[in-house]
Order: structure tokens, then sequence, then C-alpha cells
């Protein structure tokens, strides 16, 4: 038996459930490009409808592309859902990009992955660099200054 979440398991590959059921399951989603926030939240709405599965549970860490340089820490749980700002460690800065740990019943693991790998920046979006990311519209809730200055 682990001594960590499950989410925490399924980030260090290492989820072994001691009870199972075949409608059940975990899956990681990894991306390294930050994510636009209109196109997430468009498909946080979609992965809440069902059409994919339930997600029961989802945590982890993102990055958006309107917010550089910040990881955001991803907390879902059946309904809820919070993201905030990780403070950074001058000493241990955090990795960029995705990595999400995603559980749930009935999870159609490639539609999901698909679903959130088209919010990341494509090519074009990317190359036009932070300046042009911070003129993107950014519909999630706005986080406070980073505490750690």
């Amino acid at each position: 038996m682990h001594d960590h979440p499950g989410w925490t398991c399924v980030l260090n590959g290492d989820h072994d459930p001691h009870m199972t059921d075949r409608r059940v399951s975990a899956m990681r989603f990894e991306h390294v490009r930050p994510l636009h926030p209109a196109r997430l939240l468009a498909a946080l709405h979609a992965l809440g409808s069902g059409r994919h599965g339930v997600l029961v549970r989802s945590a982890g860490f993102v990055g958006l592309a309107t917010r550089p340089g910040r990881v955001g820490w991803w907390d879902q749980a059946a309904g809820s859902f919070a993201m905030h700002p990780l403070d950074a460690d001058p000493d241990d800065p955090p990795a960029l990009g995705q990595d999400l740990a995603l559980i749930g019943v009935d999870l159609d693991h490639d539609a999901i992955a698909a679903t959130l790998a088209a919010t990341a920046l494509p090519d074009i979006e990317l190359a036009a660099g932070p300046e042009a990311w911070s003129r993107y519209a950014d519909p999630l809730p706005a986080w406070a200054p980073d505490s750690a200055g």
C-alpha cells in the first residue's frame, strides 16, 4: 500500500490500487507546451460533460500561456475544480508544462488526451512568444502575485 495519494502515484508511475474495478481507470497527461486558457476552459466543460467518462479526481501541475514562468496546481474532485499558483522556489524551480493525473469511471483515455492536447499552443502561437501570449483571452480566475518575489 502506498503512503501517497492516488494521483501522486499516477504521476510517479507506480499507481497500483489495492481494489480495482474494470470501469475505473487512471491516466497521466503530459505536455511540454503551455495551454491557452480560453481553450482550456472549453476543454474543462467538455471533460465535465461526461462524453469521455466521468472524472472523479484529477490533480497535478499546469502551465498557462498567459502566465509564463508560473506553474499552477490543478485540483479537481467530483464537481469541484480549482487552479492555484505554486510559489516559486528559486533553488528548486518547477518544471514547465503539464503533468496531470486523471482518475475516473469509463474514461476514454485517447479522447481526454486529445481534448487536453488541443488546448496547447500550436507552433505558430508558441513561436509568437510570451509578449503575444499575454494578449490571449484568459477567462480563468487571476492568480495573486508570486509571494516568493
